[in-house]
């Protein structure tokens, strides 16, 4: 299927692989200056208007590239019908702070999307309770070491902000660390889906193609369960659409460098061995199924091969190693809980994708200097067609619900999971005579400092969004 990739927004089939951002959050107070500014974004003026980035080749890498997504009450603001806000899912018009509070009757102890306790939506800077309302998000992206551009082209467009009246509620910078790591010292953004009609990727796995409908509304395209995620909204609004959680992850370093040293001595492991269970990979991203002994006493694989891997033998790679105990990499790993890949867990096999972008915040931990009190973490952007389906799915029940898996039953995900109070369970299998062993005491190690839904329209339904008539939505 050949995609109109200029009416799609970037960052959605493939990386920038920038490495600087900053995000944005905005509140509306002129409709029809905000609706004038969004028609302004789609045409660009290289000397006044930052331009909004699809997702077309360039031959010459740009100096920046700069997206938006809106929000359920930015769309309102910006005076959509209410008929046609109604058509929106649920889940998106809600927004994460209501959703995390939404108890799961089926699962009455469990913690739904792990906002709890200081995780709590009242404690959040941003899409809390008590912040400002954030009706749009600007996400603006450079490489400053190649083109540092990042200051010039935020006063470009801070003064487009200004002039449509827009209130800058809550910003936050991010950059890349060094080796492509996040503050846990994982190398990180390996694995994406390969999407159908899509760009392709540099790291082929030996999952199948993704289809384009659980990414993107309309257009005729069909998702994993043979339909469109568009509704009843309208096509020239929602057509090459997609939406966005985006997550602020505040990850605790010195705890979690203190938990590979306390496992480390309980159980006699390396701590490099501790970090590639908890995981399911290697800090460098080399994958445990495929070298499951110590990194540094096995071979350099090739980076495309960082994702020929499966849990389980499938029709389509019937030779892959079968991995059913988690010998090699235990089930209840970060990576493996949230894509199974063909060994099945909870639902129909590779329906559950998500495109993750995200960038480290804050400064690098200094092993040297603990207790900085410097907060660090991932600014996170979880890209999909259907929120409640794949986003919210992973996070509330692969990442924290109990499930009667072996190697999974009473434990939630080791990295991102919300522990409770009195720690979490993550068992490993081993050869040796303390197969399996539980390793108890995990602490929360990401705790949420905010969270937004937005719905990314493509450029035609940014136009149609620039057009609306005054008071069409009263």
């Amino acid at each position: 299927m050949e995609l109109n990739l200029a009416d799609i927004q970037g960052n959605l089939l493939r990386g920038y692989r920038f490495t600087h951002a900053r995000h944005l959050a905005l509140g509306i107070t002129d409709p029809a200056a905000a609706r004038q500014l969004l028609g302004d974004l789609v045409s660009g003026d290289e000397g006044r208007t930052p331009q909004i980035t699809t997702d077309e080749h360039w031959n010459d890498r740009p100096d920046y590239r700069l997206n938006i997504g809106l929000t359920w009450t930015g769309l309102q603001a910006l005076g959509v019908p209410e008929g046609t806000l109604a058509d929106f899912p649920p889940a998106f018009a809600q927004g994460p702070a209501a959703r995390a509070e939404q108890p799961d009757p089926d699962f009455p102890t469990a913690v739904g999307l792990g906002d709890i306790g200081d995780s709590a939506p009242e404690n959040w800077t941003l899409g809390g309770p008590t912040t400002d309302p954030a009706h749009i998000l600007l996400s603006l992206y450079t490489e400053e070491h190649r083109a540092p551009s990042l200051d010039a082209i935020s006063d470009r467009l801070r003064k487009c902000l200004g002039a449509a009246r827009l209130t800058e509620v809550w910003t936050q910078d991010a950059n890349t660390l060094p080796e492509k790591k996040v503050h846990f010292g994982y190398v990180d953004g390996i694995a994406q889906p390969d999407i159908e009609g899509g760009h392709g990727r540099p790291i082929p796995d030996m999952q199948p193609k993704a289809k384009v409908g659980d990414f993107l509304l309309g257009c005729g395209y069909v998702n994993s369960y043979g339909g469109n995620f568009i509704g009843n909204l309208p096509a020239a609004l929602a057509d090459n659409g997609s939406y966005g959680a985006f997550r602020i992850l505040r990850q605790d370093v010195e705890g979690f460098e203190r938990l590979l040293d306390a496992w480390a001595e309980e159980w006699g492991l390396e701590r490099e061995t501790v970090a590639a269970k908890l995981l399911g990979r290697w800090r460098n991203g080399t994958p445990l199924t495929l070298v499951p002994e110590a990194y540094s006493a096995q071979p350099k694989i090739p980076a495309h091969t960082l994702n020929a891997f499966d849990y389980a033998p499938s029709d389509a790679n019937p030779g892959v190693f079968d991995d059913a105990d988690g010998r090699r990499c235990p089930i209840g790993s970060h990576i493996r809980r949230l894509n199974p890949r063909s060994s099945l867990v909870t639902g129909q096999p590779h329906t559950r994708r998500i495109v993750r972008r995200g960038m480290p915040y804050g400064p690098p931990y200094d092993p040297q200097a603990p207790g900085d009190d410097q907060e660090r973490g991932l600014m996170g952007l979880f890209l999909c067609g259907d929120l409640e389906l794949q986003y919210e799915f992973l996070l509330r029940v692969w990442a924290n619900e109990d499930l009667a898996t072996p190697g999974l039953r009473g434990t939630r995900d080791p990295i991102i999971g919300a522990q409770p109070q009195t720690g979490g369970e993550f068992t490993v299998r081993t050869n040796d005579g303390h197969d399996p062993i539980v390793m108890t005491g995990l602490p929360r190690l990401v705790r949420t400092r905010g969270s937004l839904y937005c719905f990314i329209p493509g450029i035609g339904g940014l136009r149609y969004l620039s057009e609306l008539d005054e008071g069409a939505g009263a």
